[in-house]
């Protein structure tokens, strides 16, 4: 069986939505696996969004409809990744410039297949330590996996680089950002930050997990 690795490093993609379908006839003996992987960037939520999300009469918010129309896509991947580029830091909820958007943008980005959330990227610290703890404890709590930051040390150790695995074919992932908007991590968290020693560091990593 040959590892085969996509690696995302510095992660902060520009696209709204790609599709990429990767073929490994070249990489593996003839007839053995095609995996598909969803990728999308940049999943943000600015106050006109998630005011338009909100239901009055049931009083919940509700983003299905955003991606009704791309679900079919999304869900028939083997792998769907997304960037999550703002905080579930509960309320009150805000736009630009620090972020906080309703826990059901998750539930509609898990209910249209998105499976990986990566949580490196510059909106990360919007709502500080209480913001990025919050976040990994609702992706936890929504059975999604995620790459990028870390409650503690020990946590990104056990579970990083993230392993993927469909059709005998493993890819790892990797997630870094460039910068978190001039705020500070707070001990312990961690957040993966462009450092090619310590991303080095990670692929030799994924290659023995």
């Amino acid at each position: 069986m040959r590892k085969i690795l996509a690696l995302i490093a510095a992660l902060f993609v520009f696209c709204s939505f790609l599709q990429k379908e990767v073929d490994l006839a070249k990489a593996l003996p003839v007839g053995e696996a095609t995996i598909s992987l969803v990728f999308a960037g940049d999943i943000m939520g600015h106050s006109p969004q998630f005011q338009a999300a909100y239901n009055k009469t049931t009083k919940k918010y509700n983003y299905d409809i955003c991606f009704q129309y791309v679900k079919p896509y999304i869900a028939s991947a083997d792998f769907a990744i997304a960037n999550l580029e703002v905080p579930l830091a509960g309320l009150p909820y805000s736009g630009y410039p620090n972020f906080s958007s309703p826990d059901a943008l998750l539930d509609g980005l898990k209910n249209s297949g998105y499976d990986v959330m990566l949580t490196a990227n510059n909106h990360v610290l919007d709502r500080s330590k209480k913001g990025l703890e919050r976040t990994l404890r609702i992706i936890k709590s929504r059975n999604l996996k995620h790459a990028g930051s870390y409650i503690n040390l020990e946590q990104r150790d056990s579970i990083y680089p993230l392993i993927l695995e469909s059709k005998g074919v493993r890819i790892a992932i990797l997630n870094s950002t460039y910068g978190t908007n001039g705020m500070t991590v707070t001990a312990p968290n961690i957040v993966n930050y462009i450092d090619t020693v310590q991303i080095k560091s990670d692929i030799r990593k994924s290659e023995i997990l």
